[in-house]
């Protein structure tokens, strides 16, 4: 699609402001770091847990794109407002549990509220910069969000530290009132317009624009199949992506039940996990510093180094499992930013939200047999970390892998 001539008039400094505003609130979870323990309290097994966390995963596979398209047919400033609405549906869902669908129902609105977000906030944030003409800002302004979503990440973390005076359903209830500000910071943001679709799209009266949706969706499911189809490198790179990524919550979320067997209370959890998000600063910074030539060298290096650390978050002692799991944090943010970076300015703009999707709906994918399988294997051995370990050995041989692919004849 012809690019539309560059607005100069781009409100870029507000823009950022309120990009960086959503991005810290939509990552100030107060139950992720808790929600294992606390279902686990309640009298839910690992298995179910396990099958909770899977539950969410076949809802981000089978919404994973739609909400990408949605994005990119209907509007990003929107789609990030609707997410905020999820997430406190999702809350109220578990605020008042009435049983296990109670909770399965809450991981699949959490699933979709996660959807929404993915893939339009990068499209949003990178489109952004192309109204400005100032594309050149992505690595900055892509490292400053992956720092201050770390900063909601940890302080939300540390409102474990709250379970000796909050009650269950106290967690989730404050949850619905961070997801409600998550929509304000939404309202907050301009919709960016770089082609003649978008504008089209903006020009568009609601009406409108939903009559010609069918005929707009058929043709954007052609165009990101033929890219895709036409970019064998950019589609590597997916999968490369989500093997990576994999254990990147399953390794927070057993290391959960590894300190809580292990005796420690539910209030001090959070605490402990904020050193596993140490990690992801030091990602972030060293990714503005690592300008490789090819991925496949540095693939390589992070995914044999991650691999290890998820081997050692699962079977070593406590203390130093808890090292390894920063250690994995920062390996995954390096290479995920890293690669963010050269999938974006790959990505045409009308399909950009719609293509990252694509990369997270892989990531998901995998995840589906792999959740419960890892939790499985804690249940029949009867050591939780044991399946982290076997997940850590299958990213080492993927770094392995690559190292091998690198060093093929060409």
């Amino acid at each position: 699609m012809k690019q539309k001539t560059t607005p100069a008039r781009f409100p870029l400094r507000r823009q950022l402001a309120g990009l960086y505003g959503y991005g810290l609130t939509s990552c100030i979870d107060i139950t992720t770091a808790v929600w294992v323990a606390l279902l686990a309290a309640r009298g839910y097994s690992l298995w179910q847990i396990g099958l909770a966390e899977g539950v969410h995963h076949i809802v981000s596979l089978a919404a994973e794109i739609p909400s990408g398209m949605a994005a990119d047919l209907l509007g990003r400033r929107r789609t990030l407002a609707a997410s905020g609405l999820m997430a406190a549906l999702s809350g109220l869902l578990m605020a008042f549990e009435q049983g296990f669908g109670f909770v399965l129902a809450s991981m699949a609105l959490s699933a979709l509220s996660y959807n929404l977000i993915s893939g339009t906030f990068e499209a949003l944030s990178y489109d952004s910069l192309c109204a400005a003409g100032r594309t050149e800002l992505y690595p900055t302004v892509q490292t400053r969000c992956a720092l201050l979503q770390s900063v909601g990440s940890i302080l939300g973390h540390l409102a474990s530290l709250l379970t000796a005076v909050l009650p269950f359903r106290a967690y989730y209830l404050i949850d619905v009132g961070l997801s409600g500000l998550r929509s304000l910071a939404a309202g907050s943001l301009r919709e960016p317009v770089v082609t003649e679709t978008q504008a089209a799209r903006e020009a568009a009266e609601t009406r409108a624009l939903l009559a010609t949706l069918p005929r707009r969706l058929r043709a954007h499911v052609r165009e990101t199949v033929r890219f895709l189809l036409g970019s064998p490198a950019t589609t590597r790179l997916i999968f490369a992506n989500a093997v990576i990524s994999l254990p990147c919550y399953l390794t927070l979320m057993f290391l959960q039940q590894r300190l809580s067997a292990a005796g420690l209370p539910t209030a001090l959890l959070g605490l402990i996990v904020c050193l596993f998000e140490l990690g992801r600063p030091v990602g972030s910074w060293l990714s503005l510093r690592v300008r490789p030539r090819r991925l496949v060298g540095l693939y390589a290096a992070c995914a044999a180094l991650g691999g290890l650390c998820t081997v050692a978050a699962g079977l070593a002692p406590l203390p130093l499992a808890v090292l390894a799991g920063a250690g994995f944090a920062g390996c995954e943010m390096l290479w995920t930013l890293c690669s963010e970076r050269r999938l974006n300015d790959s990505f045409p703009s009308d399909q950009r939200a719609t293509l990252v999707s694509v990369n997270s709906m892989v990531y998901s994918l995998l995840m589906i047999p792999v959740s419960p399988l890892t939790g499985l294997a804690g249940d029949l051995t009867g050591a939780p970390g044991a399946g982290l370990a076997l997940l850590g050995g299958g990213v080492l041989a993927a770094g392995i892998a690559a190292r091998c692919w690198a060093k093929r004849p060409h």
